[in-house]
């Protein structure tokens, strides 16, 4: 019996691509912005988006001229990728299913590599940074993004008073969400220095996500985050409407 979380389930994330990216991507294309403005990539430089997701971050980054590779675990989520840059005529993206924590990629052979809310998910987080550095040229940069702790994340915070008023009966998961394993300013920096990294800076940013109604907000969990899916699953059919 397989003790990850639904998060760490490459075919979880494949059945919600699409609606991962219009869920998800008005916010983590934010964080993903500021990430591609501190590492400057410059056109000719190759770049490793790892746990690409959607591919907000590798996008971003090929704007800028540079070579990229988009990687995600999950098959789904890498066509997904590659249908956009299909779509867009984007020559300098390219994509393949890869494992972050083991990535088929040479040392020392990019210039950039990052992970935007996608090394969270890792059942080994120390080996997922050490992927990230490893594949790195000397000298290289590298940008990973984490949520802040749950008690500051306003969305789970609401999405949590929402069920515990609606269903009061129903109790709430205890255990420490994966996401949530590695959250603020100083357990990010300890990861980057335990990696071997650097002249290490952390940014700490609010990112805002509008929605027209109160149904895209139930919508947001009910289809696409699958850690979410399942705890609506087991809130039953009745109590989801």
């Amino acid at each position: 019996m397989s003790n990850l979380s639904p998060d760490q389930i490459p075919e979880k994330w494949s059945d919600i691509a699409s609606a991962y990216e219009k869920a998800f991507e008005q916010l983590t294309s934010q964080f993903a912005e500021v990430a591609i403005s501190r590492l400057a990539p410059q056109p000719g430089e190759k770049v490793l988006d790892v746990a690409a997701g959607t591919g907000v971050f590798s996008l971003a980054a090929a704007r800028s001229g540079a070579d990229v590779l988009a990687t995600d675990f999950a098959e789904g989520m890498v066509q997904h990728i590659q249908e956009r840059v299909d779509n867009a005529l984007i020559h300098n993206i390219q994509t393949s299913v890869m494992d972050g924590q083991a990535l088929a990629v040479e040392d020392d052979s990019y210039d950039i590599s990052a992970s935007i809310f996608g090394l969270i998910f890792f059942p080994d987080m120390d080996k997922g940074f050490a992927e990230l550095k490893r594949i790195l040229k000397p000298g290289g940069r590298c940008a990973v993004a984490c949520w802040d702790f749950p008690e500051n994340f306003d969305m789970m915070k609401l999405l949590k008073q929402s069920i515990e008023s609606a269903v009061p009966e129903f109790e709430m998961p205890t255990q420490t969400p994966v996401w949530a394993r590695m959250v603020g300013e100083q357990q990010l920096k300890e990861k980057f220095q335990q990696a071997g990294f650097s002249n290490i800076e952390v940014d700490t940013l609010d990112g805002q996500l509008t929605l027209d109604s109160v149904e895209d907000f139930w919508s947001i969990f009910i289809s696409s985050s699958p850690p979410m899916i399942s705890l609506f699953s087991a809130l039953g059919e009745e109590n989801t409407k």
